[in-house]
């Protein structure tokens, strides 16, 4: 007797609870959020462009203060060859913290192929002997303050060279 009395007791209680009116609703805990597309342009890589080397000639005939704002067409080689241009940027580079200018006042005056016939580069110092080799390179010839920079590189370096030092192969490269 006790027996179906449970029984029943929890059959009702059962379908009591299974039979609630309000339905369980599991709620997401994150909510999906839809992708929109945006007409966002790309931006453009930036790209290395060399400014063209002022000649002493063309600002010596300019107006005053045309310099500053006025580039004009670099000298010789390095209007055309990339490597002539980026040695010659090494050297205004260095002329310009010697005499304290801004690189645009430092003019291209000479620019010219040479083969170096040791690797002093055609500036040896006194009393040193130098490996002979051809070494392929440039002489540059700046100008700043009414003042003459000689340079003699090969493609990985720029050397100031001394006019009393200096030694020319019998002739350029070019």
């Amino acid at each position: 007797m006790f027996r179906p009395l449970c029984a029943g007791i929890l059959v009702l209680c059962l379908s009591a609870a299974c039979s609630s009116t309000a339905p369980l609703v599991v709620e997401p805990t994150q909510k999906l959020v839809v992708p929109t597309v945006t007409n966002t342009p790309i931006p453009q890589t930036a790209t290395v462009t060399l400014t063209p080397l002022p000649r002493a000639s063309d600002l010596s005939t300019a107006t005053p203060g045309a310099e500053d704002i006025t580039a004009t067409t670099p000298a010789d080689q390095s209007s055309t060859d990339p490597v002539a241009a980026e040695l010659v940027g090494l050297a205004q580079r260095r002329v310009s913290e010697t005499v304290n200018l801004p690189v645009r006042r430092i003019q291209v005056v000479e620019v010219k192929s040479y083969s170096w016939t040791d690797v002093s580069l055609g500036c040896p110092v006194p009393d040193e002997s130098y490996l002979k080799q051809d070494v392929d390179g440039y002489r540059i010839v700046l100008s700043a303050n009414n003042q003459q920079f000689i340079f003699h590189t090969d493609f990985d370096r720029v050397v100031a060279c001394d006019k009393a030092n200096e030694k020319l192969p019998d002739s350029a490269a070019n």
